[in-house]
């Protein structure tokens, strides 16, 4: 029986990851306890209805790093308010948070706003094949399910768009 190793998406430079902002992906939601404790609330969908809601509780850093993912809130800034906040260098707030951000966007809870590429330099191809990764992605996950026809449209529609826009950047002359 072959194995079929899961394909990773294309590498984004760090330098554009600090740069990016993290948002909560649409129709997710949360609850707060009295404590400050999060449940992530993941609606699970059958043929464009809601059958469940899966829950997902975070410990009590994850929460107050949760609330930071606002859409308005770049990944720095949350590093350099996880440095003061826990007490920790640097380096280790952007390795837990590139950590935490990796481990909801896998499970697409979270996506990342990033900036657009310095024409002219290699960031514009390795943005041109993570869009082309993520169009492959959201077909997957449209063929089982996993989102409604009209998300699927609207998502791929704005990947083209962004794709024809960083394909203008490629060409000499711009």
């Amino acid at each position: 029986m072959p194995f079929f190793k899961k394909q990773q998406p294309p590498k984004v430079s760090p330098e554009r990851l600090y740069r990016s902002t993290p948002v909560v992906t649409p129709g997710i939601q949360y609850e707060e306890d009295s404590k400050g404790i999060i449940t992530l609330l993941i609606p699970i969908k059958e043929d464009d209805k809601v059958i469940r809601t899966m829950k997902i509780k975070l410990d009590a850093i994850g929460s107050k790093v949760w609330k930071k993912i606002d859409g308005k809130t770049s990944f720095n800034e949350i590093c350099q308010w996880m440095k003061s906040e826990f007490l920790i260098t640097e380096k280790e707030a952007e390795v837990s948070l590139s950590m935490f951000i990796k481990s909801l966007a896998d499970k697409r809870l979270v996506a990342l706003v990033l900036p657009p590429p310095k024409p002219g330099t290699e960031e514009v191809q390795e943005e041109l094949e993570r869009l082309k990764f993520e169009i492959r992605e959201l077909e997957k996950a449209y063929r089982k399910r996993r989102i409604d026809e009209k998300t699927y449209m609207e998502a791929k529609a704005s990947y083209e768009e962004a794709i024809k826009e960083l394909e203008k950047l490629e060409k000499p002359g711009n």
